[in-house]
């Protein structure tokens, strides 16, 4: 048995399990078998399979979304960023539901409420990054009505993104037409 591991190794041996076999296959026992080490030490850094299940696809989302959206271009317009963001996103969540939701149904309530939960606090980071993209535009018109601030169109551009993602062929070609037109001159 190894006389140490860190809790990044856990996640790390957790996210090769998952992307290969999915979600569903984690389990303690497994993991500690894989790292060789004892299932008190997985314990030792998650306490339970919940916390492990859910932490492995925050790990997930956060190396697609955050690793990909946390670095705007300076003079990127926010129009040109939700673009890029859509079409990230589409690909993100194919790969997730073809290899990590293999066998998804079996796995317990409790960690899918969970794992919910995280993904509603990721989404807050993305619209977060949103309204300062946004406000960093120096290309939206000046004019606009006061109805579309920052915080509003950002919270408006991201539920009708995850809207589309939950569509069984996403396509934001209108949403995206409308900011153009409501944001930027002609």
């Amino acid at each position: 048995m190894k006389p140490s591991i860190s809790r990044e190794e856990l996640l790390a041996r957790a996210y090769e399990t998952a992307d290969k076999y999915g979600l569903a296959s984690l389990s303690v026992r497994g993991l500690a078998t894989g790292c060789d080490v004892s299932v008190g030490t997985i314990y030792n850094y998650f306490s339970s399979k919940t916390e492990l299940t859910t932490a492995t696809a925050e790990l997930y989302f956060k190396r697609a979304f955050f690793e990909e959206f946390c670095h705007p271009s300076d003079d990127e317009r926010y129009l040109d960023y939700c673009v890029r963001m859509f079409e990230s996103m589409v690909k993100t969540l194919e790969h997730f539901r073809i290899h990590w939701l293999k066998g998804a149904d079996s796995l317990p309530a409790a960690e899918k409420a969970a794992a919910h939960l995280r993904e509603e606090k990721s989404f807050g980071h993305i619209r977060d990054g949103l309204i300062t993209i946004f406000e960093n535009d120096a290309a939206i018109r000046p004019d606009r009505p006061e109805c579309l601030s920052a915080e509003a169109v950002s919270e408006f551009t991201l539920r009708n993104v995850l809207a589309e993602l939950r569509s069984e062929k996403p396509d934001c070609s209108v949403l995206f037409a409308m900011l153009d037109k409501a944001l930027y001159e002609e």
